[in-house]
């Protein structure tokens, strides 16, 4: 059932009815790095060329132009086998980038949500390899999905570990919507930001119900071989125009039903699909954004250094370690503070 929502594995049944996306292979040896507990970003996502020695005033090294098709060399990075580096899979991630500018990146089930506090923009909007690194090494949700593949493989389930990269879109809460699918048949529709009132979906509540009704018979169902009871989330931006964001199994007590009850969801639905929506001005609801947010000792941390970016932070702690591998590297080797 979890295998058939992996996102290499719907994608390629869903291309056309789902938002542009590109997956990349995840290698062994990326699989082995993300799975590590040390935070190291590897060499290419710190540089992008050893070559390129301009800086900015703070320090930082100014990387190359996505637009001159810079690309990263295998043997540039073998001198210093104790550093992380995968070139392979970097050079593919920033053809991607170049391709699409931004985008949002998940792996076969998760996308880490509980790490866009540490993203310069606080989003899941990603342009460098930097930024990519950056979110999938410091994800626990990501962790869940690792664990899910090794899971499978030791079922011999196949099921190819990857990397989706997503072309960047700014979305309206108001224009996504959660599907339920019990025994087969869609039983339930609504509106997934519950954080407030859209007129909007009240407006167009027949026809948003009529489009992804539509969008399921025509295109979804029964093209899953053994998956019966699942969601699929969707964006729908105008009349007739409805795109599938992701699909994932149906678990009760552990997929968020919003507002339906999951008893209700396995009962008698009269005309299905039952649409939902918030149809009047509510108190103030915890939006879900709101539930990964910075952990408090950071944040107190952060607050005391607040001439500091969270990023300028995390490189420092990486330049450290990195200093310090270099010194482990070379334990005798003499510094001008030996002889002070």
């Amino acid at each position: 059932m979890i295998a058939e929502c992996s996102f290499s594995v719907w994608y390629p049944l869903f291309g056309k009815e789902s938002l542009e996306a590109v997956t990349v292979p995840i290698p062994d040896e990326v699989m082995a790095y993300l799975e590590h507990e040390s935070f190291r970003l590897p060499v290419e996502a710190r540089n992008y060329s050893k070559s390129c020695s301009s800086r900015w005033s703070d320090g930082t090294l100014v990387l190359p132009n996505d637009n001159d098709d810079v690309h990263l060399d295998q043997a540039q990075f073998t001198n210093d086998l104790s550093e992380p580096s995968y070139p392979m899979f970097s050079n593919q991630i920033k053809d991607v980038l170049n391709e699409f500018g931004a985008v949002f990146v998940k792996l076969n089930w998760s996308a880490p949500l509980d790490a866009a506090w540490v993203a310069p923009t606080k989003t899941l909007r990603c342009t460098t390899l930097e930024e990519i690194y950056l979110l999938l090494k410091s994800s626990d949700r990501l962790v869940k999905d690792l664990n899910q593949l090794q899971s499978l493989k030791d079922k011999k389930v196949n099921v190819p570990p990857c990397l989706v990269l997503k072309k960047w879109r700014e979305i309206n809460p108001c224009a996504e919507f959660r599907c339920f699918v019990i025994n087969g048949e869609l039983v339930g529709i609504c509106q997934r930001d519950l954080s407030q009132y859209y007129l909007y979906i009240e407006t167009e509540k027949y026809d948003i119900r009529q489009d992804i009704k539509s969008l399921f018979h025509e295109r979804i169902k029964k093209r899953f071989e053994s998956l019966t009871n699942y969601v699929f989330d969707v964006i729908r931006h105008k009349k007739d125009h409805v795109k599938i964001i992701d699909f994932s199994p149906y678990v009760p007590g552990s997929t968020k039903t919003l507002l339906f009850m999951k008893e209700e969801l396995n009962g008698p639905i009269f005309n299905p699909p039952e649409f939902r929506l918030i149809g009047e001005n509510v108190a103030i609801q915890p939006n879900d954004a709101s539930t990964f947010c910075i952990p408090r000792e950071i944040n107190e941390f952060y607050q005391t250094n607040s001439s500091q970016s969270m990023m300028d932070i995390i490189q420092q702690e990486v330049h450290n370690q990195n200093e310090l591998c270099e010194m482990n590297k070379h334990p005798n080797r003499s510094t001008d503070e030996d002889y002070q």
